[in-house]
């Protein structure tokens, strides 16, 4: 056990590494799969490390606190499921699980998904398929590869999203970039 608590400590420090590095946050969707396995793997408490179920939840809301829930969002619900289990009286995790449950409900429009959670901006509502969640991290990898030597600047997001939107297309995917969903709105 003491080396899975070891291997758990590693991940966690990386996806910190990676939520404070600029443009580094998708990294954090194979290291916190892998963190929810090992946790997944522990009983609900041990002795020193978290020493009630509710602990453990909030470990793992930790973990999810290093990561855009909304960029995997059925993986992220399985994680708050579980820990709904372990600490059924969190409200903050039973609401943000709901938010989730209602991003990937097809039948509530993105408009009023919007308006529900608050939410500025429009997005495309193919970020809710499991199809994109399927193909994110790779498309992140491919995006910074490519765009590994371009300066972030004002307009890096242009570049970026451009690049985003012809490696989703050649997956089979059509994306809108955040400036089509929201004419008017200035980006930099």
């Amino acid at each position: 056990m003491k080396s899975t608590i070891k291997e758990l400590a590693r991940l966690f420090k990386a996806m910190v590494k990676n939520y404070n590095t600029f443009g580094a946050m998708w990294k954090n969707i194979p290291l916190g799969k892998q963190a929810f396995a090992l946790m997944q793997s522990l009983p609900p408490t041990v002795e020193g490390e978290f020493d009630t179920p509710a602990d453990k939840a909030a470990l793992l809301g930790q973990m999810l606190d290093q990561m855009v829930e909304t960029s995997t969002p059925r993986f992220c619900m399985e994680v708050r499921a579980y820990m709904q289990a372990l600490d059924p009286d969190n409200g903050d995790n039973n609401r943000k699980l709901q938010q989730l449950r209602d991003f990937t409900d097809f039948s509530l429009p993105m408009e009023e998904y919007c308006r529900k959670y608050g939410c500025h901006l429009k997005f495309d509502p193919v970020e809710r398929t499991p199809e994109w969640e399927n193909a994110v991290y790779d498309v992140e990898r491919e995006c910074s590869l490519r765009l590994r030597w371009v300066p972030r600047r004002m307009g890096f997001c242009f570049e970026y999203w451009s690049v985003k939107a012809d490696v989703l297309r050649r997956r089979g995917i059509d994306w809108m970039c955040p400036a089509q969903m929201n004419p008017g709105v200035m980006f930099d």
